[in-house]
């Protein structure tokens, strides 16, 4: 784990979101299936779970 100012940031659990997340976005810009609002508040669910699953 690192510390930048005192937060501690899991490397492994921060790759696992950015993974997810660029994923998330590839598909929505083939599908067109969320727009940008929906697209938010996919990806602010998506690191609510990712940080409270650990």
């Amino acid at each position: 784990m690192n510390s930048t100012n005192e937060i501690e940031i899991d490397v492994k659990k921060a790759e696992r979101l950015l993974r997810k997340l660029i994923l998330m976005e590839k598909q929505n810009l083939r599908t067109k299936q969320f727009n940008d609002a929906e697209m938010v508040k996919k990806i602010k669910k998506a690191i609510e779970e990712e940080a409270e699953c650990y």
